[in-house]
């Protein structure tokens, strides 16, 4: 019965990665058409620094609830306190983190040279906001295992950035006001989850969430540096080749190989975020040999899959996206492509697994886990990307990504156990 139901909610939640293969790429590719590389650039790097400062307003409560909420999803009232206990801090600290991204405005634009990046952070700020609060919200719908509900949220929020791009269109908006795509679609799925919020979760039941806020604040808080250091390990590669270069062209080029390599990614996390309430639940029951054979049942099929959809997605590369993006320039990231493919395949037995210390309420080795692969990635860039520029970038990211998987089966034995 467990392994139908995951199966059938993995299924579910393949439709957003088949939608964010289309209206990622597309975003990447009509972008390029219509406003050139170097507004691809620009618009990338506020996306980072946005989604890196939202780590904080998020404060890694998204974690907190996932963990709390599956560990009894059938409590009505526990479920009530915990959420609310993490929702009231939430908005302060999504709150206080839009206020620190408009403050840096002009500091990262000096930084990476790029008024564009400057005035893009503007424009982005209100979806900083909105999306602090939605990772929250997408946090307990995974963990009341609402798998299906989670891909419609999901699809949804896809349907909405292909929105906003349109939007930016029609109203022929600048290059440096492109952010905007961000606060539209975060501030729509906004309004949908706080709907799925109160159809599910009786909030008027919360009695004591002031208990299991400080209880969601004191775990999320021990783990949200490695939230931050994942999402800036994510994109570090992008930062330092602007950093290094300062070249947003050639940001550009590699801005679509990279969201190629994040759309390949969204394979595991999908994997990742029907596992996590399982992990959770098993560890919390102290049966750490049911997290094995999960790891087991589920590798036999995903492995295979996913190399295979690298390959593919290796030799198509160079033949399919400049075509697409009608631009030659864009050929230049076929050979970071391929190697940002072999890092996945190497480590994609380990990928879906790698919040296993989360789960398994250890967040302070978490953040010890994540922040050795983030400095080791930009140790390798430091070196690289002056010498070999895009492939230098893609090579550090791929030693991050193996090296992360290395790293994650010695502290899952050490630590929990549990040999995956």
């Amino acid at each position: 019965m467990k392994d139908t139901r995951l199966g059938r909610d993995v299924a579910w939640n393949l439709v957003p990665v088949a939608l964010l293969a289309v209206v990622g790429l597309g975003l990447k590719i009509f972008i390029t058409k219509w406003w050139g590389p170097a507004a691809l650039g620009s618009f990338n790097l506020v996306t980072f620094v946005m989604m890196s400062i939202a780590i904080l307003g998020a404060g890694g409560l998204q974690y907190a609830v996932l963990r709390a909420v599956a560990e009894a999803p059938d409590d009505r009232e526990r479920v009530a306190s915990v959420v609310v206990g993490a929702l009231m801090p939430n908005v302060v600290l999504a709150a206080l983190a839009t206020v620190l991204f408009v403050a840096l405005r002009h500091p990262v634009g000096a930084l990476l040279k790029s008024t564009a990046v400057a005035e893009g952070i503007l424009w982005a700020a209100p979806a900083l906001f909105c999306f602090s609060l939605n990772k929250v919200l997408l946090g307990v719908v995974n963990g009341l295992r609402r798998m299906r509900a989670f891909a419609v949220y999901t699809s949804l929020r896809y349907l909405l950035i292909a929105t906003g791009l349109v939007v930016c269109r029609m109203l022929e908006a600048p290059a440096a006001q492109l952010p905007m795509i961000w606060t539209i679609a975060e501030g729509a799925l906004l309004v949908v989850l706080i709907g799925e919020l109160l159809a599910t979760v009786a909030v008027t039941r919360a009695k004591g969430w002031v208990r299991h806020a400080k209880q969601q604040l004191d775990f999320g808080l021990r783990g949200v540096t490695s939230t931050l250091a994942y999402e800036v390990n994510s994109k570090l590669d992008l930062w330092m080749l602007q950093m290094l270069l300062h070249d947003e062209r050639l940001a550009g080029i590699y801005a679509m190989a990279s969201a190629l390599f994040e759309g390949a990614m969204q394979l595991p996390i999908v994997l990742q975020n029907n596992v996590n309430p399982l992990i959770a639940r098993h560890l919390a029951e102290r049966q750490p040999e049911q997290v094995e054979a999960l790891a087991r049942r589920t590798r036999r099929w995903f492995v295979p899959a996913l190399v295979v959809a690298c390959g593919i997605g290796a030799l198509v590369y160079p033949a399919i996206i400049p075509w697409l993006a009608g631009s030659e320039e864009i050929a230049e990231g076929a050979v970071p492509f391929a190697i940002l493919m072999g890092g996945i395949a190497l480590a994609s037995p380990w990928l879906p697994f790698n919040q296993l210390l989360l789960m398994g309420g250890r967040p302070g080795w978490h953040t010890v886990y994540v922040v050795i692969v983030m400095l080791v990635t930009a140790l390798v860039s430091w070196q690289l990307i002056p010498v070999l520029g895009l492939a230098g970038a893609a090579i550090a990211n791929a030693a991050g990504i193996v090296i992360s998987a290395s790293l994650l089966v010695v502290l899952g034995r050490t630590k929990l156990h549990v040999s995956i």
